[in-house]
């Protein structure tokens, strides 16, 4: 066994801070809802269901110099920019030392990019002119993002089992609401586009930092020939 005094035997930070563990189970089972039920609703659609007419209306009226702004922020979710926050998100976890979390950043916002274009051929749903549209692959990547940030800043400030979530839930809120907001207003998905890819976010993130938790464990506690722990 490793002695406490030794550098190594310090364990590296969990992606997921124990105190989100009930939060992230639900956001999960949150997550897989708004993904799957819409899904199911709206396959082979091709156009506006009636609460996609609704929220649109709203968004429509919008202050002046919107869709700029949503411009702007659309350019997240496409390849350069989407790249680009993948590595400013892994940046911070690696200069706070999480490389736990870096990595599910890494995965995560990946595994999401897959997944939502996965779905659009399966789901078909279509917009303008037959494009593809379900789930929002722009909100899943910046809406996972921004959980990973979440968690970060829960774990930095030792956030507890209310806090945590607070946090959490908030940069989910600002992250991937705005460029929900942004979709909704560049009329580039339907509302409940949107909805299926914050879903996708909130199933694959938590599902993702779990995995490399284990995984991290795994390795920490991997029995050597003779039986013991490794030196």
């Amino acid at each position: 066994m490793v002695s406490a005094g030794n550098p190594r035997a310090v364990r590296a930070r969990a992606a997921a801070p124990p105190a989100l563990a009930p939060t992230l189970r639900f956001s999960a089972a949150i997550g897989a809802l708004l993904l799957v039920v819409p899904a199911l609703v709206f396959a082979g659609d091709s156009g506006p269901a009636r609460i996609d007419r609704w929220v649109q209306h709203l968004v429509d009226g919008s202050a002046a110099g919107a869709w700029d702004l949503a411009h702007r922020v659309d350019w997240l979710g496409e390849p350069v920019g989407r790249a680009m926050m993948v590595l400013a998100v892994t940046a911070l976890c690696l200069v706070a030392k999480r490389p736990a979390l870096a990595a599910t950043a890494v995965v995560g916002i990946a595994a999401v990019s897959v997944l939502s274009t996965v779905l659009k051929p399966i789901v078909d749903r279509r917009i303008h002119d037959g494009f593809l549209s379900y789930p929002s692959g722009h909100t899943a990547a910046v809406t996972a993002a921004a959980m990973v940030v979440g968690l970060l800043l829960a774990d930095l400030l030792h956030a507890g089992a209310v806090t945590g979530p607070a946090i959490a839930l908030a940069t989910v809120v600002l992250g991937g609401g705005l460029m929900a907001w942004a979709q909704i207003t560049l009329t580039a998905h339907y509302p409940t586009d949107v909805l299926g890819g914050f879903g996708c976010a909130l199933l694959v993130v938590p599902l993702t930092a779990a995995a490399i938790d284990q995984l991290v464990r795994l390795r920490t506690v991997r029995p050597t020939r003779n039986g013991g722990t490794p030196a």
